[in-house]
């Protein structure tokens, strides 16, 4: 159940942020419309294969689909796909699986959206080496997009990335200091070309080669013993729009006879904790809070970005769950709110005059697992 229509996805199974107030002829907010809906189209079957020692390395694969789509559509979709050699103190990834970003610190929730956009939301083609001396982790990770793209003037589109030829290139430290702690630090660099050519005076085109290189950067923190498990994050953002969050980038200069452009990438604030207790039943709470910091210089043209009216957004989603089994039974409470305005471009692109809009969901789920 929801109280308001939001951005969303899987028929509203999987929710990013409530739409903004939306006024009609008499006042009234068009946006602030109920639903409720049942779904049973999350499902997902994983095989993995055990091979033959390759370079001195243990050798396996990885396969997960699922039928994650509409309740009127037979599909499957491949969700992470890929091999892996393993000795004694590092690893190698070839192959689909989640993005370094999200591999390492992720909240326990129940709804499907797994705290995006505050969380990182991404599974990328990737080549990853994981080397761990002593307590220490040290990840290297080169991605491409597929599913999860970044936004522009095609829309989502992972041309984007390809164009600029280099890709996302990521470096994580982790440190372990006991089974029970891990500490880490993530940093990424980003560089997209948004066109391939461009229309300039007389509508006469031309080639176009202008690039946007943008970084995040992310600390995080994690607890977790028999019973208690505790994560905590925070996170610079430019343009991190292949992982469902908030920001992208917007025009800052055009030429006037060809029609380029110089591009600056939003900027964001994001930080989570997620905390949770229990074996049969399991009592938790997540909580995510976002700041728009604005773009890097003043825009002049289009903006390229999700929620970019959206000046800051918190979330705080409590649950309880029993676990008999295989079986999971889960009810969840999420309050999410956003303040959207209007966007000043002469102002590094921040929001003002900002309307809060906030969705609550109610969200029960049962769960088997085999």
């Amino acid at each position: 159940f929801d109280s308001r229509k939001t951005s969303e996805a899987v028929e509203g199974l999987f929710t990013l942020y409530p739409l903004p107030v939306s006024e009609d002829a008499l006042g009234e907010d068009i946006n602030a419309q109920p639903s409720a809906n049942l779904l049973a189209i999350s499902s997902r079957f994983i095989t993995r294969f055990f091979g033959p020692s390759v370079f001195g390395a243990k050798s396996q694969g990885y396969i997960e689909f699922d039928f994650t789509g509409t309740s009127n559509t037979n599909s499957t979709r491949l969700r992470q796909a890929y091999v892996m050699l393993n000795w004694k103190n590092s690893d190698l990834y070839l192959g689909r699986t989640w993005h370094p970003l999200a591999a390492y610190s992720n909240p326990n929730v129940i709804g499907l959206n797994t705290g995006a956009p505050f969380f990182y939301f991404s599974r990328s083609e990737q080549l990853r080496f994981v080397y761990r001396p002593g307590k220490f982790a040290l990840t290297l990770a080169a991605a491409y997009q597929s599913d999860y793209a970044s936004l522009g003037p095609l829309g989502k589109s992972s041309s984007y990335l390809r164009n600029a030829v280099l890709p996302q290139l990521s470096t994580v430290i982790r440190y372990i200091p006991s089974p029970r702690w891990t500490f880490g630090l993530a940093a990424e660099t980003k560089t997209i070309q948004p066109r391939e050519f461009t229309s300039g005076a007389e509508n006469n085109r031309y080639k176009a080669d202008q690039t946007l290189t943008t970084v995040m950067a992310m600390g995080f923190a994690g607890y977790r013993d028999a019973r208690l498990n505790v994560m905590a994050n925070a996170a610079y953002m430019q343009n991190p729009t292949e992982g469902l969050m908030l920001g992208g980038y917007a025009v800052s200069e055009t030429d006037p006879v060809t029609g380029a452009e110089k591009y600056t990438p939003t900027q964001h604030f994001v930080s989570w904790i997620s905390i949770d207790y229990g074996k049969v039943w399991n009592a938790g709470v997540f909580a995510g809070y976002i700041h728009n910091l604005g773009t890097l210089e003043n825009v002049t043209g289009e903006i390229y970005a999700r929620g970019a009216d959206i000046a800051g957004m918190f979330r705080v989603a409590p649950h309880l769950m029993y676990n008999l089994n295989n079986w999971n039974l889960a009810l969840e409470y999420e309050i999410t709110s956003a303040a959207a305005g209007t966007i000043n471009k002469l102002d590094c692109a921040r929001v003002e005059n900002t309307v809060r809009a906030t969705n609550h969901r109610l969200n029960l789920m049962v769960c088997w697992n085999f």
